[in-house]
């Protein structure tokens, strides 16, 4: 591996993160983690998933498997039991590392610890997929489907962090607040591996966020860099109209579209700061493209900016008329494969192999090359600043036995917070509880994923074909 991960520099980065409400952060040598890691017996070119909430033991786990060959497979702390095993059988995943584990969920007797903050477990497996030294898989965040991961190897994620740091004039010497989930790639990237390559300092806050903690964090530890979703930015200035802490040079935004109203108001608020919008996905490596709003015009502000140096853009249009079309990125550090789902579709073909990549996305781009978000062509929700896939949503209360079939019905509440039903069909209403269908999806389903209102039909089709 031509990559960081052999030098002292990331031992040097580990110790220079910094964990909001720990007095000293946790001490995590690479050498010791990479050597209680291998006594596990981790085979070389498995995934291991990694369910750790967010600090240095997430980022030292990560490196220490990548070192020994493993695939480190990053999910969401908070996942269910039932959705863990889900990703393991998926994803061919030979062990699990998380602070607790009750190894009867997995039908084993017990986990050993490694260190005094995390646990492993090694799972059984019939998955005879292999993987390449130096590769790890991200989840798409629910917009591929909520089992569906991208294989991409760490030199090109470094990479991209790289681009992305230069895009935004990160430099030796900031610090940068991680407040976001860092098994999601654009903070684990963007955030996190973008301070490595820059050699910055990193401070790790939450989830969750409060405009207080996070106004606080920024103040007390000196924080130049931060980053946000459009979700974040909303509550941030709902709460407040006050300038953000003039320690605070550079905020960044990515994960969804922000509307140009905020971009105004945020930079009427703080006329020293550097603002950046951004564009990205996680096949694509996952940042595509920034916007310098601080320093275009108000009438850019709906855009997001320029493809970042090496990345070239186009649209695929339905129709020659069509006032814009999905956008394609070809850039060089596009996801290897997608795994974990049967539905690959069109933009899991190609990767690494073409560079090129369908990205889901509507798109307008004017005659200098900007980017402008017009909608999704993919069938999911941003709730709370989650990506929800109602597709994954439907298959899974599907499978629930005594379900002929399911569907979800979207709206908007009068505050504008979007949310969705779900209308489950069965044999008969007295056939199934509607409680126990809840209780069922609330076993594989995250908080943002699931329904707001689950209403039993009977299915009338199925009935009078009987």
């Amino acid at each position: 591996m031509d990559t960081l991960l052999e030098s002292g520099e990331v031992q040097d980065f580990l110790s220079r993160i910094v964990t909001v409400g720990r007095p000293t952060s946790a001490e995590m040598p690479l050498e010791a983690v990479q050597e209680m890691l291998a006594s596990v017996d981790i085979e070389p070119g498995r995934p291991v998933l990694v369910a750790m909430p967010n600090g240095p033991e997430l980022l030292a786990l990560t490196f220490a498997l990548l070192r020994l060959g493993a695939v480190p497979t990053l999910i969401p702390p908070s996942s269910p039991a039932a959705r863990t095993r889900e990703i393991a059988r998926r994803m061919g995943a030979g062990a699990l590392l998380a602070p607790r584990i009750a190894a009867e969920r997995y039908g084993a007797e017990r986990s050993r610890p490694i260190g005094s903050l995390v646990e492993a477990l090694v799972l059984p497996t019939e998955c005879t997929e292999r993987f390449e030294p130096g590769e790890m898989i991200l989840l798409t965040s629910g917009t591929s489907g909520i089992f569906s991961g991208c294989v991409h190897h760490v030199d090109a994620l470094m990479r991209n962090a790289d681009l992305h740091a230069q895009a935004v004039g990160q430099r030796p010497g900031d610090t940068v607040l991680v407040n976001l989930p860092l098994h999601y790639s654009y903070a684990f990237v963007a955030q996190g591996l973008s301070a490595l390559v820059r050699r910055s300092r990193l401070v790790v806050s939450g989830p969750p966020f409060t405009p207080q903690s996070y106004r606080t964090a920024i103040r007390e530890y000196g924080v130049t860099v931060s980053s946000l979703t459009p979700a974040l930015i909303k509550v941030l200035m709902k709460d407040s109209t006050d300038r953000l802490p003039g320690c605070l040079r550079t905020l960044t935004v990515g994960g969804d579209q922000l509307e140009p109203r905020y971009v105004k108001d945020l930079l009427e608020q703080n006329p020293e700061l550097e603002l950046y919008v951004t564009y990205g996905l996680t096949e694509a490596g996952p940042r595509v493209a920034t916007l310098a709003a601080h320093a275009e015009p108000q009438r850019r502000h709906a855009s997001v900016g320029l493809p970042l140096p090496g990345v070239r853009t186009s649209l695929r249009r339905n129709h020659p008329e069509d006032p814009w079309g999905e956008l394609i990125v070809e850039t060089d550090t596009v996801l290897r494969r997608k795994v974990g789902t049967q539905d690959n579709g069109e933009r899991t073909r190609g990767g690494a192999a073409s560079g090129r990549i369908s990205t889901g996305d509507l798109f307008d781009i004017d005659d200098d090359g900007y980017l402008y978000f017009k909608g999704r062509t993919s069938d999911f929700l941003v709730i709370r600043g989650d990506k929800v896939s109602l597709p994954s949503v439907r298959r899974i209360a599907g499978s629930i036995p005594g379900v002929v079939r399911a569907s979800t019905r979207v709206y908007e509440e009068e505050r504008g917070d979007v949310r969705f039903d779900l209308d489950v069909h069965v044999h008969g209403t007295d056939a199934v509880d509607p409680d126990w269908i809840r209780k069922q999806l609330h076993a594989q389903l995250l908080r943002s994923e699931r329904p707001r209102r689950i209403v039993v039909h009977a299915d009338l089709e199925t009935e009078w074909h009987k």
